[in-house]
């Protein structure tokens, strides 16, 4: 299938939080240190106008309530501290991608304000600064054109939520994000789907979060006669293709719904509606008597001639009433029930007669009811009226949720340039020129260059990627000269060694030191791992008091040798691959196993 579409990734970079020096550590667990509670209103843009997506969030009106942690959040990330200048490192992972990209860099960054009020961020804003602009992805021979990288900082998780409070966990909020966005692009279901997994990998290039929510996905897409939809959340980017496919589908049976049911807009005017409630006095549905027993109050709304369209399948599983509950819940905390789901739900047919009777319907209507607060049932029949009339008009641009079943459902309006405006505590950020100089020499970098470079291949990249080692990976080939097998030694095989024995991450810093040593000679490549078990014991408290207490200094070739020919002459060697064996016992991890077996296969074939 045919169809427009753009990509927003949004990557976390492995660095502290963007503006204070806090780590990010995710909770889990639901306690918190300190509890804080907010109520958020929408501000006007730098235009003077409040943007529609903020308005629509700020109607809701919720109580917001904030879980912090002592170990990972701050009052900055309360809003009760200013913001401090931006994270270094985070900086350079930024123009780093920007280079690799060919984009326009800036070298000043002046940071703005995005207006959002779901709660998602303290401030009631995002910050966010532009940090290059063009550039291309190349897939499968396909240029992708880039639009903005920009660096932003990422938002709170939400913890719980309900119609009057949404809860979220501060730990998240602030990791920088880096954020790419791309040109249209024209394809399919299956292209968007490759592309998402390239550039996917593309960027765990870089040194950037590992895990799910890390790196997560948007794609705005429309199909002819259709309009931009932004599909938010995915899961699992390997059904994004169905997701996609799912919503042009949607999309279709829109367009298709308003060519034959759109002059039923002129129906939408002085719309009966009324309570309902007495109808139900007996009914044995128990959707209907708990909220009776509640005193709530039962919306009934009459659509003249809407027989048969409130029931109309968009896609297996959504129908055209789905487009109006799913509106509702965001909107409202309400849901509906309309005339051709019935009977269904514990609800009769008898009922459903009688609802007919009671909204004074016919046989070309249709209904729906709302179970709800009196107090709110203008307000939802408004909003009711106010979907119907977006859906048989066009198909609303909108931001979705993408769900687990690869459907989506309405999640807010989209969102313009009335969102942003100047940030007014932080400065113009003059960036770093080591940062920019580190960064420009990334001009080009993908895993092409990579392979060629420094002479991974796809295996060894997906390893180094896989521990988020491959920065560490590419600076021991350019500072050491070593060998990709030792590397990887290292690197990958130690390191996961000690995580899955001991539970304890190894230090940066005795990593780079052990190569170090093997790249000089000073210790034989064998003797890592038992360098690293030796720190996580405790047995000494860095790698040069482990190589001296242990003597795990490397033994030259000459005093290598003369340890084996005294093997040899003492007949210790009569089995061949007993040689490392009776050598580890006396010399320990002193020389490399390899290197022994060579010298003893030329003591042996010349003696």
């Amino acid at each position: 299938m045919k169809l427009k579409c753009g990509f927003e990734w949004h990557v976390q970079i492995d660095s502290g939080k963007l503006f204070c020096r806090c780590t990010p550590v995710m909770h889990e667990e639901s306690d918190q240190d300190i509890e804080v509670t907010r109520l958020l209103r929408p501000s006007f843009g730098e235009s003077g106008k409040i943007d529609v997506s903020a308005e629509f969030e700020g109607k809701n009106s919720k109580k917001i309530v904030y879980k912090t942690f002592y170990d990972s959040d701050c009052l900055v990330d309360m809003d009760e501290e200013p913001p401090h200048s931006p994270d270094k490192s985070a900086l350079e992972v930024a123009f780093k991608m920007a280079n690799a990209l060919g984009s326009t860099i800036f070298k000043d960054l002046i940071f703005m304000r995005k207006v959002i009020v779901d709660g998602s961020n303290t401030a009631g804003f995002q910050r966010t600064a532009v940090v290059g602009l063009g550039g291309a992805f190349k897939t499968n021979e396909i240029k992708i054109n880039i639009s903005a990288i920009c660096l932003e900082e990422d938002s709170a998780r939400k913890d719980a939520e309900s119609h009057e409070m949404s809860v979220y966990k501060l730990d998240r909020l602030g990791i920088p994000l880096v954020e790419i966005s791309t040109d249209i692009i024209e394809t399919d279901e299956a292209g968007a789907k490759q592309i998402a997994l390239d550039f996917g990998r593309f960027t765990r290039l870089f040194k950037v979060r590992r895990g799910i929510g890390t790196i997560r996905q948007d794609v705005n897409l429309s199909i002819d006669g259709g309009s931009r939809v932004e599909l938010k959340g995915f899961q699992n980017i390997r059904e994004m293709d169905k997701a996609i496919t799912n919503e042009a589908n949607r999309q279709m049976a829109l367009i298709s719904i308003i060519k034959e049911y759109g002059y039923l807009l002129q129906n939408l005017t002085d719309i009966e509606s009324k309570n309902v409630a007495d109808v139900f006095k007996n009914s044995d549905s128990n959707i209907i008597k708990n909220a009776l027993s509640t005193g709530k109050y039962v919306l009934g709304i009459r659509l003249r001639g809407f027989v048969g369209l409130l029931g109309k399948e968009l896609i297996p599983g959504k129908r055209f009433g789905t487009e109006i509950s799913d509106y509702l819940k965001i909107k409202d905390g309400s849901s509906i029930i309309h005339s051709d789901e019935l009977p269904a739900y514990g609800i009769s047919e008898k009922e459903k007669i009688s609802i007919f009777s009671a909204l004074g319907c016919d046989k070309n209507d249709g209904f729906l009811f709302s179970i709800c607060d009196e107090k709110n049932a203008d307000s939802i029949k408004n909003d009711v009226i106010t979907r119907i009339r977006e859906l048989l008009t066009a198909v609303p641009a909108e931001v979705r949720m993408v769900k687990d079943d690869n459907t989506s459902s309405f999640l807010r309006p989209l969102g313009g340039k009335d969102r942003m405006y100047v940030e007014t505590d932080l400065p113009v950020i003059k960036v770093d020129s080591h940062i920019l100089d580190r960064a420009e020499g990334y001009a080009g970098f993908n895993a092409e260059t990579l392979k060629k470079e420094y002479g991974f291949n796809d295996d060894v990249l997906d390893l180094l990627i896989g521990v988020n080692k491959l920065d560490r990976a590419i600076a021991a080939r350019k500072k050491f000269g070593l060998p990709v097998n030792i590397i990887i030694t290292v690197l990958v095989d130690d390191y996961r060694y000690i995580r899955r024995k001991f539970s304890i991450e190894l230090k940066e810093k005795d990593l780079e030191e052990v190569l170090q040593k093997i790249s000089k000679g000073i210790i034989s490549k064998d003797a890592s791992r038992f360098i690293f078990e030796g720190l996580a014991l405790g047995k000494a408290a860095s790698v040069s008091d482990m190589i001296n207490n242990f003597r795990l200094k490397k033994l030259d070739k000459k005093t290598l040798a003369r340890e084996i020919n005294k093997l040899i002459a003492s007949s210790k060697l009569s089995r061949y691959d007993t040689l490392i064996t009776n050598l580890r016992d006396k010399l320990g991890f002193s020389f490399d196993a390899s290197e022994a077996y060579k010298i003893a296969s030329e003591l042996l074939k010349n003696g």
